[in-house]
C-alpha cells in the first residue's frame, strides 16, 4: 500500500483546505513532518487513518467532534485520500458527523457521517464508485490491506509512545496489545471452553455428591427412632443394614396390632348389648310419660269440637252481615262527597262543622276531615253563604249555583276593558323610556360640548412636539450606531474573559490530572484484582445457595405436613366415631327385626293350617306387627353403611400413618431450622451470590477503566502544554477589545439602551405628526355638529312629556271601572275562574246530598235483616256471629289436631302393652358409661398399635424406595467425579495455573509468545545496528515482576547488554536507549504483522516522535536504519519537532500554527 495524495477540509486543527502530496515527499524516500507543539502534526496521521478505516488512533477516537473549531459554521469536515493498494488505485472520501446551521431559521442540525470509495479503472481513465456506506468502506479497505485499524496504526504509523510502554510493560499488558494485532480468538475460546467445562463438570459432580448426601439424610429422617449404624462411608452397605432394621420393626408392630384387635371386638360386643337394653328402657319410659300428657289434654279436645260447631252456625249468618256493612259504607261515602264539595266551594263553612264532619280517605292511605284542605283559596269571604256540611240542603245548593251563573255573565261583558288597560300601561312605559333616553342624550351632548375646546388645544400642543422630534432623528441614529458597536465590543471581551477562565480551569485540571491519575490508576488495578477474586468464589456459593433452597423447601413441607397431619387426625377421629355410630345403628336394626319376627311369622298363619313353629292349627292370639318394623332390606342397608364407614376409618388411619412418615422425613431434612430461618439463610446466600455476580460483571468495566486512566494520564500531559499557548493568545485579543471599548465609551452620553430609547421615542412622536393634524381638524368639525344636534334633542324632549301625561289620564279611568267589577278578586279572569269553580262544586254537592238520603234508607233495612238472622242461629247479635266465624285453614288445623290426638293415644297404649318393654323396665340400668369407657380404652389401644404398624410399613416402603434412589445416585456420581478431575487438570494446564505447566503460560499466551519471539528476531536485526552491536532483545518465558497472576508467563522481554554480558530489565534503559529499542521493536512488529495478516506491502511508513532523546551518533544510526527502509520504493515519514532533523532531512511538510487555526506547506 502506497499513499499518493491527502486532502483535508475543516478537519482537526486545519480550518481550511489543506493538500499533502505524498508522491512529491516520497521521492527522496525519507521526509519530515515538523511544527510546534499542538500545531497538528499528528492530525495528518489521524486523517490518513480516518480516511481508510473511519476512525482515528488511540484516545482521540473518543473526541466528540473531528471538525475544526476555527472553521466557518457552514463548512463541513472531510478527508480525501488517494492510495494504491495491491495494484488498485483508490480514492477514499469520508466526512465525519457534524452539526451544521439550519438552512431556514436558527439553530443547528446534525449532518450524518458519509463515505465514498472510488477506483481508477485505468491510468487516465475515470473514477468508479465501489462503496458509499461507512461500514462497507472499512470492510473493503481492510480486505485489501489484510489489516484492521489497530494493526494498521501499529504497522504504518509506529507510535513510539505506545512501544515504549510495551517495552516496559508486564506480561498481561503485552498480551492485551498483541491480542489486538494477532488473532488468538480460537485459543482464547479453547481456554474459556475448558474453564467452563471444568465449572460445569465440577457443578455436576458437586450436585451428584449433594444428591447422594441428600438421599442419605432423607433415609436418616425416614428411619425415625431406629438405631442406625454410625459409619455411612459405604452408602450401599449402610442402606442394607437400615432396611433389615425396618423389616424387624414392622414384624413386631404387626403382632401387637393383632392382639389389640381381639380385645377391641370383645369390648364392642358388650357395649352393643348394653345399648340395646338402655334403648328399650328409654322407649318404655317415654311412652308412659306421653300417656300422662294425653290424659291432661282432654279439655283441649272438647274446646276444639265446640269452636268447630259455632263456626258452622256463623257461616249461615255472615252473608247478611256483609251486605249491611256494604250499604252503610255506600251511605257514608255519599255524605262525605257532599260535605267535601261544600267545603271546597266555601272553605269558611268548615269552622262550624269540624267537630262532627265525617272522615274521608286521603292520598296517603290515612283519613282526614273535609276541612283539612291544601289548595290556595282564601279560608272565608264576606259574601260567602253559611252552609252545614253535615246536613246540606239540595234545594238551597241549587239556588246558589244559579246565582253564580248570573254573575259570570256580567263579568264577561267587562272583560275586554282589562285588555285595553294593559295596552295603555305598555304604551305609557314606552313613553317613559323615550323620555329617559332623550334626557340622557341632552346631558351627554352638553358635556361633550363643554370638553371639546380643551381637547382640541391638547392635540395642537402634541402636534408641535412631534414636529420637533422629527428634526432630532439624524443625530440620535449616529449615537445609536456607536453605542451598538460598544455593546458588541463589551460582549466579545466578556466572552474572552469567560474563555480565559475556562482555559485557566482546563489547564489547572490538566495539571491536577497529571498529579491525581497515577494514584487513580493504581486504585483501579487493585479494584480489578479484588473483583477477579470475588468472581472466583461464585461456583462454591452457587452450591451453598442450592443447599439452602432445598432446606427451605423441606421446612415449608414440614409446616404444611404438620397442618395436614392435624387435619388427618381430626378426620380419623371423625371416621372412628362414624364407624361406631354405624355399628350401633346396625345393632338397633338387627334387634328391631328380631323383635318383629313373631309378627312376620304371624302374617303367614291361616286358621286350620298348622303353625310352622309349633305345629298347632289354632291361632288365638297372633302377634301384631309394630308401627315400623325393620326388614331384611333395612338390615342389609345398615350393614352396607357400617362397611363403608369402616373402610373410611381404615383409609383415614392409613393417611395419618403416611403423613407421619413424610413429616419425619421433612423434619430430618430441614433440621431444627424454622421456615423464617431457612428463608433468611437462602436470602443471605442469594444476596452474597448476587453481589459476587455483580462484581464478576464489573470485571470488564474495571479493565476498561484501568486502560482509560492510563490513556487519560498521557492525554493530560499533552493538553497542559497546548492550553498554555491558548491562554496567551486569548489574553492578547481581550486586551485589544478593551482598548477599543474605552475609546467608544468616551464619545457617548448614556448607554445603548438609553440612546435606543430616546431614538425610539423620537421616531414614535415624528410618526404621529400627520395623525395629530387630522385629529385637530376632526375635533373642529365635531364641535359644530354637536351644537345642531343639541337643539333638535330639546324639541323632541318637550313633545315626549306631553304624550306621557295624556296616557296617564286614560289609565286611571280604566282602572276604576275594572276595580269595581272584580271586587275582592285579584283580576277579572280570577273572578271568572272562582265563580265557575263554585258553580261546579255546588252542582256536585246537590247531587251527592240527594244520593246520601237514598243510601241511608237502604243501609237501615240491611242492618235489621242481619240482626234477625243472627238471633235465629243462637247469637246475641250480628257482631257476635261475625266474631264466631273461622277461616278454612283454622278449621283444617283443628280437625287435624283432633286426629293426631286420637292416633297418638293408640300408639302409646300399644307401646305400654309390649312385653319386651315391660320386661326391660323391670331390669336395672345398663351401665353404659362403664361399658363405653372400656370400649374407648380398647379402641384407643388398637388405634395406636394400628398406627404404629402402618408407620412401620410406610417407613419400610419409603426406605426401600430411597435405597433405590441412593443406588442410582452413587452410580451417577462416581463417573462424574472422574470426569471433573480430568476437566480440572486440562483447564489448569491451558490457563497456566497447573503444576505441570512449567512456565505458567496460558494457551493463548503460548501462541502470542511465539509471535513475540518472531518480533524479537525481526527487531534484533535493526537494534544491533542502531546500538552499535551493544544491545539485543531476548524473549523470556518467565513471568515478569509486574505480573501478580499465576498465569502471566510466556510474554517477558529482556535486554542483553553485550558490553557487560548481563541481561537487563527494559525499565533500566535510558531515554535514548529506550527510543532505539522501541523503534526496533516497532519495526519488527510491523514486519511480523504484515506477514501474519498476509496484507499488502506497506509503501508509506510514519515514525511519530522520540528523536529528541538521541545523541548525534545514535541519531545517525537511527536515520541509517530508517533510510534502509526505503528499499523497494518505500517512503518513510518522520514526525518530530527536533530542529536537528530539519537539517538532515531535506524533504519536509511544515505545520504552521496561528490564531485562526493551522496550515500546511511543503519545503
Amino acid at each position: 500500500m502506497r499513499l499518493h495524495r491527502l486532502s483535508m477540509v475543516a478537519f482537526g486543527s486545519f480550518p481550511g483546505t489543506e493538500e499533502v502530496d505524498f508522491d512529491a515527499l516520497g521521492e527522496a524516500g525519507l521526509f519530515l513532518i515538523h511544527g510546534p507543539t499542538g500545531a497538528g502534526k499528528t492530525t495528518v496521521l489521524d486523517a490518513v487513518c480516518y480516511a481508510l478505516y473511519g476512525r482515528v488512533p488511540g484516545q482521540r477516537e473518543s473526541a466528540r467532534s473531528l471538525r475544526c473549531d476555527h472553521a466557518p459554521p457552514s463548512r463541513g469536515p472531510s478527508v480525501t485520500l488517494e492510495a494504491t493498494i495491491r495494484g488498485r488505485r483508490l480514492r477514499v472520501t469520508r466526512s465525519p458527523a457534524w452539526m451544521r446551521p439550519k438552512l431556514r431559521g436558527s439553530g443547528l442540525v446534525e449532518e450524518k457521517a458519509k463515505a465514498l470509495v472510488e477506483e481508477l479503472t485505468e491510468p487516465g481513465g475515470r473514477w468508479v464508485a465501489r462503496s458509499t456506506r461507512s461500514d462497507e468502506a472499512g470492510d473493503f479497505i481492510g480486505t485489501l490491506t489484510g489489516m484492521n485499524a489497530a494493526q494498521f496504526c501499529q504497522v504504518a504509523l509506529l507510535p513510539q509512545g505506545d512501544f515504549a510502554k510495551f517495552l516496559r510493560a508486564g506480561g498481561e499488558e503485552r498480551r492485551e496489545l498483541l491480542e489486538r494485532l494477532f488473532s488468538v480468538r480460537v485459543f482464547g475460546e479453547v481456554e474459556r471452553w475448558l474453564a467452563d467445562h471444568r465449572t460445569r463438570s465440577g457443578r455436576e459432580a458437586q450436585e451428584l455428591a449433594q444428591r447422594v448426601d441428600s438421599v442419605l439424610d432423607r433415609m436418616r429422617g425416614a428411619a425415625g427412632d431406629l438405631a442406625l449404624p454410625e459409619d455411612a462411608a459405604d452408602p450401599e452397605a449402610w442402606s442394607g443394614e437400615v432396611l433389615s432394621l425396618a423389616e424387624g420393626a414392622l414384624a413386631h408392630a404387626a403382632t401387637a396390632c393383632a392382639a389389640s384387635q381381639a380385645g377391641l371386638l370383645s369390648a364392642r360386643s358388650r357395649l352393643e348389648e348394653g345399648r340395646a337394653l338402655a334403648d328399650r328402657q328409654r322407649r318404655h319410659a317415654a311412652a308412659l310419660a306421653r300417656s300422662q300428657e294425653l290424659d291432661a289434654a282432654a279439655d283441649e279436645r272438647s274446646d276444639l269440637e265446640a269452636m268447630l260447631d259455632e263456626a258452622a252456625r256463623a257461616d249461615r249468618v255472615l252473608p247478611l252481615v256483609r251486605q249491611a256493612e256494604q250499604r252503610a259504607e255506600a251511605a257514608a261515602k255519599a255524605r262525605r262527597v257532599a260535605a267535601d264539595a261544600v267545603l271546597r266551594a266555601f272553605p269558611g263553612n268548615s269552622d262550624g262543622a269540624s267537630g262532627g264532619a265525617p272522615e274521608r280517605p286521603n292520598a296517603g292511605g290515612g283519613a282526614t276531615r273535609p276541612d283539612a284542605r291544601s289548595d290556595s283559596r282564601p279560608d272565608a269571604r264576606p259574601d260567602a253563604p253559611h252552609l252545614d256540611p253535615e246536613r246540606p240542603d239540595p234545594e238551597r245548593l241549587a239556588a246558589l249555583e244559579r246565582e253564580r251563573r248570573d254573575e259570570i255573565a256580567r263579568v264577561r261583558q267587562i272583560l275586554p276593558e282589562e285588555t285595553r288597560l294593559r295596552e295603555v300601561r305598555d304604551e305609557r312605559a314606552g313613553a317613559e323610556r323615550l323620555l329617559a333616553e332623550l334626557s340622557g342624550e341632552e346631558a351627554r351632548l352638553a358635556g361633550r360640548l363643554a370638553a371639546l375646546p380643551g381637547e382640541r388645544a391638547g392635540v395642537e400642543e402634541r402636534l408641535a412636539e412631534a414636529r420637533r422630534a422629527a428634526a432630532s432623528l439624524p443625530g440620535l441614529t449616529a449615537a445609536r450606531d456607536a453605542a451598538s458597536r460598544l455593546r458588541a465590543v463589551t460582549e466579545e471581551a466578556a466572552l474572552l474573559d469567560a474563555e480565559l477562565t475556562r482555559l485557566s480551569g482546563d489547564e489547572a485540571r490538566a495539571r491536577a490530572d497529571q498529579q491525581d491519575l497515577p494514584a487513580a490508576l493504581a486504585d483501579a488495578g487493585e479494584r480489578l484484582r479484588g473483583l477477579r477474586d470475588m468472581a472466583a468464589r461464585i461456583p462454591a456459593l452457587e452450591a451453598a445457595a442450592r443447599t439452602a433452597e432445598e432446606r427451605l423447601g423441606s421446612a415449608r413441607l414440614r409446616d404444611t405436613l404438620t397442618a395436614e397431619l392435624d387435619a388427618a387426625e381430626r378426620d380419623r377421629r371423625a371416621a372412628v366415631d362414624l364407624a361406631q355410630e354405624r355399628r350401633d345403628r346396625l345393632q338397633e336394626v338387627r334387634q328391631d327385626r328380631i323383635d318383629g319376627m313373631a309378627a312376620e311369622l304371624a302374617a303367614g298363619l291361616v286358621d286350620g293350617l298348622p303353625c310352622a313353629v309349633c305345629g298347632a292349627t289354632g291361632h288365638p292370639r297372633p302377634a301384631e306387627p309394630a308401627v315400623r318394623a325393620a326388614t331384611a332390606e333395612d338390615e342389609q342397608a345398615a350393614q352396607d353403611a357400617f362397611d363403608a364407614a369402616q373402610r373410611a376409618r381404615e383409609a383415614a388411619e392409613a393417611n395419618v400413618a403416611g403423613l407421619t412418615s413424610r413429616l419425619a422425613d421433612a423434619e430430618s431434612r430441614a433440621g431444627d431450622l424454622s421456615e423464617e430461618a431457612a428463608g433468611a439463610a437462602l436470602d443471605e446466600a442469594r444476596d452474597e451470590l448476587s453481589r459476587l455476580r455483580s462484581a464478576a460483571s464489573a470485571v470488564e468495566a474495571a479493565e476498561e477503566e484501568a486502560g482509560r486512566l492510563a490513556a487519560a494520564l498521557e492525554d493530560a500531559r499533552e493538553r497542559a502544554m497546548e492550553l498554555a499557548g491558548l491562554l496567551t493568545e486569548t489574553r492578547t485579543r481581550r486586551d485589544a477589545l478593551l482598548a477599543e471599548g474605552e475609546r467608544l465609551a468616551a464619545g457617548l452620553e448614556g448607554d445603548l439602551a438609553d440612546v435606543e430609547a430616546r431614538l425610539s421615542r423620537a421616531r414614535s412622536e415624528a410618526e404621529t405628526e400627520e395623525e395629530l393634524a387630522a385629529r385637530a381638524a376632526r375635533l373642529t368639525a365635531e364641535l359644530e355638529e354637536l351644537g345642531e344636534r343639541a337643539a333638535r334633542t330639546g324639541a323632541e324632549l318637550a313633545e315626549a312629556r306631553a304624550h306621557r301625561d295624556m296616557l296617564e289620564t286614560g289609565e286611571r279611568r280604566l282602572a276604576e271601572v275594572i276595580d269595581a267589577a272584580r271586587g275582592a278578586d285579584p283580576s277579572l279572569a280570577a273572578r271568572l275562574d272562582r265563580l265557575s269553580e263554585e258553580a261546579g262544586l255546588l252542582r256536585e254537592a246537590a247531587d251527592a246530598a240527594r244520593t246520601a238520603e237514598a243510601a241511608g234508607g237502604e243501609s237501615e233495612a240491611a242492618r235489621a235483616a242481619a240482626a234477625r238472622a243472627a238471633s235465629g242461629e243462637g247469637f246475641a247479635s250480628a257482631e257476635h256471629a261475625a266474631a264466631a266465624t273461622r277461616t278454612p285453614e283454622d278449621r283444617e288445623a283443628m280437625t287435624e289436631r283432633l286426629g293426631l290426638l286420637d292416633a297418638e293415644r293408640a300408639t302409646v297404649e300399644g307401646l305400654l302393652a309390649d312385653p319386651e318393654l315391660v320386661a326391660a323396665a323391670a331390669e336395672p340400668p345398663a351401665g353404659l358409661a362403664e361399658l363405653s369407657a372400656a370400649h374407648d380404652v380398647a379402641e384407643h389401644e388398637h388405634g395406636s398399635r394400628t398406627s404404629a404398624r402402618d408407620r412401620a410399613r410406610s417407613r419400610l416402603d419409603q426406605l426401600t424406595a430411597l435405597a433405590g434412589e441412593l443406588d442410582a445416585a452413587v452410580r451417577a456420581h462416581r463417573p462424574a467425579e472422574e470426569r471433573h478431575r480430568l476437566a480440572r487438570r486440562l483447564a489448569e494446564l491451558a490457563n497456566g495455573t497447573s503444576g505441570d505447566n512449567r512456565w505458567h503460560m496460558r494457551l493463548s499466551a503460548y501462541v502470542l509468545g511465539e509471535r513475540l519471539r518472531q518480533v524479537v528476531d525481526a527487531a534484533n536485526e535493526r537494534l544491533d545496528h542502531m546500538s552499535g552491536g551493544r544491545y539485543l532483545l531476548r524473549h523470556d518465558l518467565n513471568r515478569t515482576a509486574g505480573d501478580r497472576g499465576r498465569s502471566g508467563g510466556g510474554l517477558g522481554l529482556r535486554v542483553l547488554d553485550a558490553w557487560t554480558g548481563v541481561e537487563r530489565d527494559p525499565a533500566t534503559l535510558s531515554g535514548g536507549e529506550s527510543f532505539i529499542t522501541s523503534l526496533a521493536l516497532a519495526l519488527g512488529l510491523a514486519d511480523v504483522v504484515t506477514q501474519e495478516a498476509g496484507g499488502a506491502e506497506i509503501g508509506t511508513l510514519f515514525v511519530d516522535e522520540g528523536f529528541g532523546t538521541l545523541d548525534e551518533d545514535t541519531l545517525d544510526d537511527v536515520l541509517d536504519i530508517l533510510d534502509g527502509l526505503r528499499e523497494g520504493g518505500r517512503a518513510v515519514g518522520v514526525v518530530s519537532h527536533v530542529a536537528e532533523l530539519r537539517v538532515r532531512i531535506p524533504a519536509q511538510l511544515r505545520v504552521l500554527k496561528n490564531r485562526g487555526g493551522s496550515t500546511l506547506s511543503h519545503a
